[in-house]
């Protein structure tokens, strides 16, 4: 059936929803309240005087992962991956409706950063990590 205004029939698939995702990080399995990760690659640009052909190429690539409140279920943190001496993967599980989602891993894992920070007025303890991976795949 034709639409009234000439769209075409949108294909419907199951969304990827944030209560269904995990974090996997030096044999722990946790959630979080909030993540960002970035992976991202150098990209260098070369001319020479007088010519107009340029040469590209990419660095190393690297990534790091921000985790805000840490949802730790058996385990505490600590351990493999906490030490640029043992370094770990980081796996993050997309989980949806239906089994929508997926799965990105980071090798080369170390946490670079933590900090905890707490606030009396709302009563939440919040703990930071930063953590540093080599390579992401999926």
């Amino acid at each position: 059936m034709a639409d009234l205004f000439g769209f075409q029939q949108a294909n419907i698939v199951s969304p990827v929803t944030a209560d269904k995702c995990t974090i996997s990080f030096g044999g722990t399995v946790a959630g979080a309240v909030q993540v960002s990760i970035q992976y991202a690659q150098q990209i260098n640009r070369r001319r020479t005087v007088g010519n107009q052909v340029a040469i590209l190429w990419g660095a190393q690539p690297q990534g790091q992962a921000t985790i805000q409140k840490l949802i730790i279920g058996s385990g505490s943190v600590g351990g493999q991956g906490w030490s640029a001496c043992n370094p770990s993967t980081v796996t993050f599980n997309f989980g949806g409706c239906g089994g929508a989602g997926g799965s990105l891993t980071g090798s080369g894992a170390v946490v670079s950063q933590y900090s905890v920070t707490a606030e009396a007025e709302s009563l939440t303890v919040m703990d930071n990590v930063v953590i540093d991976f080599m390579y992401m795949s999926s």
